[in-house]
């Protein structure tokens, strides 16, 4: 037979948290998910912000692909100097647009578009093209801007 004291016996803790484990456990979950949540934020920022770059220079791109087609005397028109493109139907802003919840379209961001030709040499027959364009993105105070450039040569003319 086992004997027993009755004036020690032992207490035995509960097992378990207590409330003040628990609360702490519950802030640090906390300031963890904030964390991830501000990450996330900044994230979806970021990517906004690429994909108008990417934008941006798709359109750099297509006007640039335009100017291949002008003439060589149409070049002469922005010599030296950044102005917005004259040719046949050619704008000097783009809007990009998004779909909406509910089936519409959104104009997203507007892109400015300039562009510019440089003489290369003194012959006449070599012209750098450049085209920029430039848009505002949230939490930037100067304007964001992408410049593609190409060289244009006179086939034509004499001397060249």
């Amino acid at each position: 037979m086992k004997k027993r004291r009755l004036g020690k016996m032992r207490t035995q803790r509960a097992s378990g948290f207590t409330l003040i484990e628990v609360m702490i456990a519950m802030a640090i979950l906390a300031f963890g998910l904030l964390g991830l949540a501000v990450l996330q934020l900044h994230a979806l920022q970021q990517s906004a912000a690429g994909r108008h770059t990417t934008q941006a220079s798709l359109v750099a791109r297509t006007f640039l692909e335009q100017t291949h087609r002008l003439p060589w005397s149409a070049l002469g028109s922005a010599v030296d100097t950044w102005t917005p493109p004259g040719w046949g139907g050619a704008t000097s802003s783009v809007s990009t647009q998004i779909a909406t919840p509910d089936g519409g379209l959104s104009s997203e961001k507007t892109y400015d578009i300039e562009w510019r030709v440089s003489e290369v040499g003194v012959a006449g027959c070599l012209r750098v093209v450049e085209v920029r364009v430039r848009w505002p993105e949230a939490k930037v105070t100067a304007l964001k801007e992408s410049t593609l450039a190409t060289r244009r040569y006179n086939w034509g003319a004499t001397g060249c």
